[in-house]
């Protein structure tokens, strides 16, 4: 596999990054019958023409994140203001990065996807710094979900603070304090069910997220995350109890309230209940976590590997395969790498590493 901090790296990024960009995005705008042929005729067409400038001007409205658009959510792919260019980032992990936004270009192409690492464009952003209001700018127009986590089960917020850039976590804090403003719930209960770990730990000018919310007279999110510390230790009580096949107290857990929300809730690793029942290849939980919560067959995990991906790489891959297809998961669902659940049946060290580590954490 080749690493783009590489001296090849960095000879791609230079050479190759521009155009092949630009080529891709005009292919997804205009959808040719034969996207090869368009690609090759649009590279010839760009050696001879010389580099595109696809740099747009400062809109005159934006005023603190000055490199993000104001308007438009969803902009063309040749017309967004982003104070990075995708391809640079896609190119540059792990380089020192100058703060010269003046050189970079955009692409919302990519916004709200990931790599076959789970990495979206605000990990990749998060590793270097911006102006005030920059990253929160990038959330609100990509639509990023602030709670993905890579392959290291990383947010981008723990990927700003790996990276030494502090005020990058504070700028995603930031954001979620806007959003508790608003007195949205959903918005918190996504990203509880989706287990972002940093909620409550939330400050600004000594005051809590909480105290904000009641500052706001936001009674019905006060009381939403007064819950939000008693749901995470009920959600590892349950995963607890499903490593050690107790099915009885799992029963009683969940006859109080939330007890679907429960089994489908992900935890730091970005797996459900039913990702770790099939991990630790108990049969009975597996049946009774499908009968009662299908939602949760068709949950994936940090790298969206389904359970049924995990399921062909066990050893009782026939009993809890049959449960899980006949409850309706998908043989054709795909993960960020672009597996189907049959590679993981002939190539298993990636899910055997999984129930390792299972095994180890716990």
């Amino acid at each position: 596999m080749l690493h783009y901090n590489t001296e090849d790296g960095k000879y791609l990024a230079s050479n190759l990054a521009d155009p092949l960009i630009q080529a891709l995005t005009e292919i997804v705008d205009k959808r040719p019958d034969d996207p090869i042929e368009y690609l090759s005729i649009f590279l010839q067409d760009y050696t001879e023409r010389g580099a595109v400038n696809v740099s747009v001007e400062t809109n005159p409205k934006v005023t603190d994140c000055s490199y993000f658009p104001a308007e438009n959510p969803k902009p063309s792919a040749r017309s967004i203001e982003a104070p990075f260019r995708v391809s640079e980032f896609a190119f540059s992990i792990g380089n020192d990065i100058t703060d010269d936004d003046s050189s970079l270009s955009d692409s919302n192409i990519l916004a709200d996807e990931r790599d076959e690492h789970g990495q979206s464009l605000l990990h990749f952003a998060c590793a270097r710094s911006h102006s005030r209001n920059a990253l929160i700018a990038l959330i609100d127009e990509s639509n990023i979900d602030i709670t993905y986590r890579d392959e290291l089960y990383r947010t981008a917020r723990d990927v700003s603070l790996q990276a030494n850039q502090p005020e990058n976590a504070k700028e995603i804090d930031r954001y979620i304090i806007g959003l508790a403003t608003t007195g949205d719930e959903k918005v918190f209960q996504h990203m509880l069910i989706n287990g972002y770990d940093h909620i409550l730990d939330i400050e600004e000018e000594g005051d809590t997220i909480v105290d904000i919310c009641r500052l706001r007279k936001n009674s019905d999110l006060v009381k939403f995350l007064e819950n939000v510390r008693p749901f995470e230790e009920r959600r590892e009580k349950i995963h607890a109890n499903i490593r050690t096949g107790q099915l009885s107290v799992i029963k009683t857990l969940l006859t109080t309230n939330n007890g679907s929300q429960l089994l489908q809730a992900k935890n730091y690793y970005g797996r459900t209940s039913l990702h770790i029942a099939i991990l630790k290849e108990n049969e009975d939980i597996v049946e009774y976590i499908t009968s009662n919560v299908p939602e949760t067959i068709r949950i994936g995990d940090n790298l969206e590997r389904m359970p049924l991906h995990y399921a062909m790489g066990i050893s009782k891959v026939e009993k809890l395969c049959r449960i899980l297809i006949n409850k309706g998961a998908k043989r054709t669902a795909k993960d960020l790498k672009g597996r189907q659940p049959s590679y993981y049946f002939i190539n298993k060290s990636d899910i055997l590493r999984l129930q390792e580590e299972e095994n180890e954490d716990h």
